[in-house]
């Protein structure tokens, strides 16, 4: 068990039954996180029904990916690392931390650096020497990322209904830092 600010929770490989709240904390954090940035009507297509078949089908797969919780006491995921290793996933980067969230009301507890820490970790062991990931252009993480020491790498956009969504790639060249 790891605590921060109180708060107790564990960080482990996900596992099947781990799929229905794993899937409440994606469609959750994408109605609160991205309402600012996507269209409604996108977010509100997202169902835990379908992200939870998701999640099922993906953890039946015989995959190298990385998908870890944090789990509160009582055993209620409360947040996730989505992470990929492989060559050339980006110019000079071979791994990349697809996804990463954290329920809203255990938000800047130090969980989703534990969850972001673990997944490099798991990376770095499976021979990877770099790291990037993807983030919103207005998204407020942003700077969480610069504190982390991660530079800007790539920028992209493209359009969602009548939308532009702009993204921002973060790097570290090196996966230990």
């Amino acid at each position: 068990m790891v605590g921060c600010n109180f708060i107790m929770y564990k960080i482990r490989k996900a596992a099947l039954e781990d799929s229905r709240g794993i899937a409440e904390v994606q469609v959750d954090s994408y109605r609160t996180a991205y309402a600012a940035f996507f269209p409604k009507a996108y977010i509100d297509h997202f169902t835990y029904d379908e992200q939870e078949q998701d999640w099922i089908d993906l953890l039946k797969e015989e995959t190298d990916d990385i998908l870890l919780v944090a789990l509160s006491m009582e055993g209620q995921v409360i947040g996730y690392a989505f992470a990929r290793a492989e060559a050339e996933i980006h110019p000079g980067y071979d791994s990349e931390v697809l996804a990463l969230h954290v329920r809203k009301t255990y938000q800047r507890n130090g969980i989703g650096k534990a969850l972001l820490h673990k997944a490099v970790e798991e990376l770095e062991q499976r021979g990877s020497k770099s790291v990037m990931l993807w983030t919103l252009k207005g998204n407020p993480i942003r700077k969480w990322y610069e504190n982390l020491q991660g530079k800007v790498i790539g920028k992209k956009s493209y359009q969602v209904d009548d939308c532009t969504i702009d993204e921002v790639a973060y790097g570290w060249e090196k996966i230990s830092t």
